[in-house]
């Protein structure tokens, strides 16, 4: 796990060097510090709507498990880890959740394969978003690399969902002497835990309806913020674009969603002629907006530790 981090945070530092080589980062500056405040507080808003169907969906998985957390107990945790996890690698707050819910009484087994889960239908939904933007014509099929973005993300959210039987596919390919280590082992019971749902179609239809208008709203604010900027980007390239480059934050590839995704969102923009000076400053003003929506979950752990009265 030390070394994961440190890779990650070395490739995180590598591809910010990287980026800043090539980009004015003094015309990026200006250009994130011009954003209207109204805009902010707009996309705040829609970051904090979105914020709040994620802890439904989740309660909605923990309930159908049968977990006995209340709805303000999954918030507290959910908004808690949200800012433990920016000082860890992405994918690090999901890891912080998971702990929190295993520290209730008999909710072990269940959470690793709540959270797991829930990103797992997460990005699928974000994934399938994209590729429904480009089928239904909402952007032009003529735009650089849509078609096979869109064609990518619909495989990649089918290979997601694909992993429902993953206890299937352990019990066939998992070598014996794999099964036996601490890894094996709680690769197999997450995998039995998450076949607990496989037979659940309502509740992850609900799940999935939630994670589609998750999805939704954070292009949304991403859309907010590049208005903002002032880049004459029509929404449509967003919904079909920009699940990509949201997914990029979401994998363990970056600390805090720095580097590496910021070069996603560079490159996304490049074919429709965005400067890089300010798809940087847009991907520098998602970094910022992910971090203003955990000042909740900041004050919750202080609180939790006594620090504020």
């Amino acid at each position: 796990m030390p070394n994961a981090f440190w890779f990650r945070a070395a490739l995180s530092a590598c591809v910010f060097a990287v980026l800043l080589a090539r980009v004015d980062a003094r015309e990026a500056s200006r250009a994130v510090a011009s954003v209207d405040l109204r805009v902010w507080l707009t996309a705040l808003a829609v970051d904090a709507a979105g914020r709040a169907v994620m802890i439904a969906r989740w309660t909605v998985l923990l309930r159908a498990a049968g977990a006995s957390v209340s709805v303000g107990a999954a918030a507290r945790i959910f908004l808690t880890a949200s800012f433990v996890g920016t000082a860890l690698p992405a994918g690090g707050a999901d890891v912080a959740r998971a702990y929190a819910l295993s520290r209730y009484p008999a909710q072990q087994g269940l959470a690793a394969a709540s959270v797991v889960v829930d990103r797992v239908v997460g990005l699928a939904a974000l994934l399938t978003l994209g590729a429904t933007g480009f089928a239904l014509g909402i952007a032009d099929a003529h735009l650089p690399l849509a078609r096979p973005v869109a064609l990518g993300s619909l495989a990649a959210a089918v290979a997601l969902l694909g992993t429902f039987g993953a206890d299937r596919l352990a019990g066939l390919f998992l070598p014996a002497g794999l099964r036996r280590t601490t890894a094996g082992r709680w690769l197999v019971r997450v995998a039995g835990e998450m076949a607990r749902y496989r037979s659940r179609h309502r509740v992850l239809a609900a799940v999935f309806g939630l994670s589609l208008l998750v999805q939704w709203l954070r292009i949304a604010a991403v859309f907010l913020l590049g208005t903002g900027l002032g880049l004459d980007v029509e929404l449509g390239y967003y919904l079909v674009f920009m699940p990509i480059g949201l997914a990029a934050f979401m994998l363990p590839v970056s600390v805090a969603g720095l580097g590496l995704p910021q070069g996603v969102i560079v490159w996304l923009l490049q074919p429709i002629g965005v400067p890089d000076a300010q798809s940087f400053a847009l991907s520098s003003l998602i970094v910022i907006l992910g971090l203003l929506g955990t000042l909740p979950g900041l004050y919750l752990y202080l609180r939790a530790r006594g620090s504020l009265t």
